[in-house]
């Protein structure tokens, strides 16, 4: 694991990320829909990762041998789509289609979980 200034500097990386992903898409950029979804993925990023840190669970950051991805990774996008969607379906969006408030989350989630796999 690496320590919270390393966290809190990556997080601040899938943030803006998430969001620059997110406002390639127009309805992301309407009412900045990506500026929530990327500020959703830096707090979900910090919350994962200093959870971890505080539990020990050194044993999530092992790659598995033939996807190269990690619990860890994983964890990092599932709990960015879960912020994220639980931000725009109860919250923001609650009148928009569950189609574009979960596909605005899985994008979410994918970023983080592939910034996390190169991390």
């Amino acid at each position: 694991m690496y320590g919270a200034s390393v966290t809190y500097a990556y997080a601040i990386v899938a943030g803006v990320l998430t969001a620059a992903v997110l406002a390639a898409w127009p309805w992301a950029r309407s009412r900045r829909r990506f500026a929530v979804a990327g500020v959703a993925t830096l707090l979900s990023w910090i919350a994962w990762h200093l959870l971890l840190n505080a539990t020990g669970a050194f044993g999530f950051d092992v790659d598995a041998p033939l996807i190269r991805v990690s619990w860890e990774d994983v964890g990092s996008g599932v709990v960015a789509l879960f912020a994220t969607v639980v931000i725009f379906g109860l919250g923001t969006e609650r009148s928009e289609p569950a189609v574009r408030v979960v596909g605005a989350a899985a994008i979410a989630g994918l970023v983080a979980t592939i910034l996390d796999v190169f991390v």
